[in-house]
């Protein structure tokens, strides 16, 4: 049986589970009793298996922290794992975010990439090598998150707290192919300055760690009208972010606007909170406590994606550059908040990192947090796993040239021992993961149903 001919039966199939999925908003909420991230993510997981369990699987829910789909049997397993949750959807979309609208030839909606697509797709390849009836010498077991995009307490819960079993070899279908051998570690860090005193301006932007934010607000006393709208039009010349006024009472507003891109990415955006600084830092200011969060922010942060200013800018040959997102701020009331996303080469430690920061951030009298750490991930190009996985790559694309690749991203390859991102995004794609617009080209599904089926029954047969 030709299985790459045999898993394209399940195409419509695999496009209205996708929209089904899409539909369900799974942001991380407040947890309540037995929904530890609210109901959209307990939704969504539950929907995932159920979909496993109409085919024919045996599945199980772990507490609404992550859930499990099993095919076959065999002392050695394969895992597939995958997340339901996504970022907030932010605003500005076409078409609704949960609409999963089909139009233009693609399929609209925020996970339709990250990660709801990919993981519907490699489950109806589940399906198919199910009900083709191959013989397989490996239990196949999809894993599923439901906390990826906010700190993984699915996978500590499930692996850490249930010591459930480690997969033999494992990929996850929440990258690009051909395969990721390395993800850089990755740091997220607040700074934080508690002030006596309410604060008579206020600045908030960004919605996610993990994402540029591309809408930034500052409300400002009135007395710095005048100078502000005489430096805002030379500022916003041939800039690819555009900061305008808008009328706040008693207060003057500035809107600052950006592109949104993933945190692991961010020269691919521009971030609306740097460049409002940016602005900030023409201006005269008098009030003390913003001046020092200006001048911090030009000394050590500006329009820096790579940490240099801070002396971060590390580098090695198998990762390539260190990255930095500026994420979050909330600056109001009577504190200070910046929410960083650094992702670091695989050769460093995150000791490093920290330390260099730490000279900046006790300079100004700012407290460094540190709010989650993952460590590299390095799993060589000659091993077993990223052979096979290359090589079903490269015998259904013909594409013999693009080498495994190094991300700064962070997928549930890490949570396992033996493990690596495989696909979803091909390099004809466009990757608009975590921003407005996310798409799936129906056209690419195919590809998808082969790959997976291939490289499922490759490593498992």
């Amino acid at each position: 049986m030709n299985l790459q001919e045999f898993v394209l039966n399940y195409r419509e199939d695999v496009i209205k589970s996708i929209q089904e999925a899409v539909r369900i908003r799974s942001v991380q909420e407040l947890g309540k009793p037995g929904k530890p991230f609210g109901d959209g993510a307990a939704e969504a997981l539950e929907y995932f298996l159920e979909l496993g369990k109409s085919m024919g699987f045996e599945v199980e829910n772990f507490d609404n922290y992550a859930g499990h789909i099993d095919f076959g049997n065999g002392e050695e397993m394969l895992g597939v794992l995958g997340h339901v949750d996504v970022v907030p959807e932010g605003d500005g979309w076409t078409f609704p975010p949960y609409s999963a609208t089909i139009a233009n030839g693609k399929i609209y909606g925020r996970g339709v990439l990250d990660d709801k697509g990919p993981s519907i797709v490699c489950l109806y390849a589940m399906k198919a090598l199910k009900d083709s009836g191959v013989k397989l010498n490996k239990k196949i077991r999809m894993i599923l998150g439901a906390n990826e995009e906010s700190g993984w307490e699915c996978m500590k819960h499930y692996f850490g707290k249930l010591n459930m079993p480690q997969p033999d070899l494992a990929f996850t279908p929440d990258s690009g192919f051909p395969v990721t051998f390395a993800e850089k570690g990755i740091l997220h860090l607040g700074l934080e300055k508690v002030y006596n005193e309410n604060l008579d301006f206020s600045i908030v932007g960004g919605t996610a760690l993990n994402s540029v934010p591309d809408s930034a607000m500052a409300i400002l006393p009135l007395c710095m009208r005048d100078e502000i709208e005489n430096k805002i039009e030379e500022f916003n010349k041939d800039k690819d972010y555009k900061i305008k006024v808008i009328e706040r009472g008693d207060k003057i507003g500035l809107e600052s606007s950006g592109k949104a891109s993933h945190g692991a990415r961010p020269a691919k955006g521009y971030n609306s909170i740097t460049a409002l600084f940016k602005f900030l830092g023409t201006l005269e200011i008098e009030n003390k406590n913003l001046k020092e969060i200006v001048e911090f922010f030009k000394e050590y942060i500006s329009m820096d994606c790579e940490g240099k200013l801070l002396g971060v800018n590390l580098e090695d040959e198998p990762s390539g550059k260190l990255s930095l997102n500026v994420g979050k701020i909330d600056f109001q009331n009577d504190k200070f908040y910046l929410g960083f996303d650094i992702r670091y080469p695989v050769t460093f430690t995150k000791e490093v990192v920290i330390d260099q920061i730490l000279k900046a951030t006790e300079k100004y009298g700012i407290e460094l947090r540190i709010l989650s750490a993952k460590d590299p991930l390095y799993v060589p190009k000659d091993t077993f796993l990223v052979k096979t996985l290359m090589n079903v790559y490269q015998e259904i694309t013909g594409d013999y040239k693009t080498q495994p690749i190094a991300i700064g991203g962070g997928t549930y390859a890490r949570a396992v021992k033996n493990g690596v991102a495989f696909g979803a995004l091909l390099n004809t794609q466009e990757d608009n993961m975590h921003q407005r617009d996310e798409s799936l080209d129906l056209d690419k599904i195919d590809t998808w149903l082969k790959i997976y089926i291939q490289a499922i029954y490759d490593l498992s047969k």
